[in-house]
């Protein structure tokens, strides 16, 4: 396209000043779009404490090499906003009553006891029974780096990357609490997850080649077709694709965190 601009200006000088201003207010409209959507660079490396809880025998449920697995997949997922992650330390709980966690009980005291601060707590346990899953963060929880924290009830890359992106904003791709979002995105800033790169999501079914299946409808009757390889879903992780991050998510997680000035 710009060599064919050339031309024409060697062929009529007369419209050189014309061409001229029209390639180059087209090449500037590009940058400035490419300049606006470019994703931020944090340029962070985050320290972890990894606090493992014990059974009753003193043996723990995760081993070192689990952990440092998971962390590698977070910091393959989080690169593209130039975040990376390490285990600066691993602390052993003793106190096998903390292998099952409530989030109104044993989280509350977990965090008094044995938080480390200027770091990024998370707990290893057996089983989560509130909320029950395979693991919880405190929503937006790098704002405030002396509270809060990540709990993982279950091994897996994609579990510890979902939590770490509540930690930095994120909700689920299905989330409710703000609305139900309408599959045509008309609704998409105010409803649903708030993100509007994300289709709307009912958490439904899919087959065994990660196909949606479900035949649920909007509140204007259109199927959905979620985008069930995002690591804010819970659809099963043989869906994940890595990163499983949307360009937008991206956008808000890096936002989060520059939003808050000072902080780590």
């Amino acid at each position: 396209m710009y060599l064919l601009h050339l031309l024409i200006l060697k062929k009529d000088e007369m419209k050189n000043t014309m061409y001229l201003l029209i390639f180059l207010a087209g090449f500037s409209n590009l940058v400035v779009a490419q300049t606006t959507d470019r994703l931020p660079c944090i340029e962070k490396k985050f320290s972890i404490v990894a606090h493992i809880v014990k059974d009753s025998l003193g043996i723990p449920g995760y081993t070192k090499a689990d952990i440092l697995k998971d962390v590698d997949s977070l910091n393959k997922n989080f690169a593209p906003i130039c975040v990376s992650f390490e285990v600066c330390e691993f602390q052993y709980i003793d106190n096998f009553e903390y292998l099952t966690v409530d989030s109104a009980k044993e989280w509350k005291e977990m965090q008094v006891l044995y938080n480390l601060k200027d770091r990024i707590n998370i707990y290893y346990v057996k089983t989560i029974i509130a909320p029950a899953g395979t693991g919880f963060s405190t929503q937006s929880g790098i704002t405030d780096f002396n509270n809060g924290g990540i709990v993982i009830g279950t091994k897996g890359e994609r579990v510890l990357s979902h939590e770490m992106g509540h930690y930095f904003g994120l909700y689920h791709t299905f989330e409710t609490k703000f609305g139900n979002e309408l599959v045509n995105g008309s609704n998409c800033a105010t409803t649903g997850d708030k993100i509007c790169d994300t289709p709307a999501d009912p958490n439904g079914t899919i087959d065994g080649s990660c196909n949606f299946t479900s035949m649920q409808q909007d509140a204007n009757g259109k199927y959905y077709s979620p985008m069930v390889n995002n690591i804010m879903s819970y659809y099963p992780d043989i869906c994940a694709c890595k990163p499983g991050f949307t360009h937008d998510q991206y956008k808000k997680m890096a936002n989060i965190y520059l939003g808050k000035i000072g902080m780590w």
